[in-house]
């Protein structure tokens, strides 16, 4: 038997829509976020916050929505102005307050809120909850008050799952 030429088209196209309907692996999804930890371990005798250990709240402090951009030369995010506030106007401690940032809901790398009037030295990743700059920037940076010669800080602010997210939505600055 013959099979017409207009049922082997049919055939075909069917085949070429149930490829092109996969989903594309490499596609980036989800969002980032900042959320505050209910719990977690440090690491040895430092600062360092083990991420095995780390419980994030159960609702971000900072939305997504709320992170207008991300600058990955100088580690910096701009926020809305309502996301400034909700972080100048939480508890603060002159020891820091842990946080999580998270790409797709999976927790990328953790730090503290430290206030610039802290006299504690933390050797890990922090931000200063109440000092702000031009455009709502807020910097994440490298130990407080800085980077203590021969520490070494696991460094994934620039970790490719937020970057692609950043990059997705136009949020990344270069």
């Amino acid at each position: 038997m013959k099979v017409p030429p207009t049922l082997i088209f049919l055939v075909f196209l069917i085949l070429i829509s149930f490829t092109a309907c996969e989903k594309n692996s490499d596609e980036v999804t989800g969002v980032v976020e900042i959320y505050l930890l209910e719990e977690f371990e440090t690491v040895g005798e430092g600062a360092g916050i083990d991420a095995a250990s780390a419980v994030t709240k159960p609702k971000p402090l900072v939305k997504y929505d709320d992170l207008r951009k991300y600058n990955a030369e100088e580690y910096f995010f701009k926020v809305t102005d309502d996301a400034r506030e909700t972080i100048e106007n939480m508890p603060q401690s002159v020891f820091g307050i842990a946080f999580a940032v998270t790409a797709d809901d999976e927790l990328i790398y953790t730090g503290y809120f430290v206030p610039l009037y802290s006299s504690a030295s933390v050797q890990w990743i922090v931000i200063d909850p109440l000092f702000w700059r031009l455009d709502n920037r807020m910097y994440v940076e490298l130990g407080y008050p800085g980077l203590i010669e021969g520490s070494v800080i696991p460094d994934h602010r620039n970790d490719p799952r937020i970057l692609d997210i950043f990059r997705r939505d136009g949020k990344l600055e270069e």
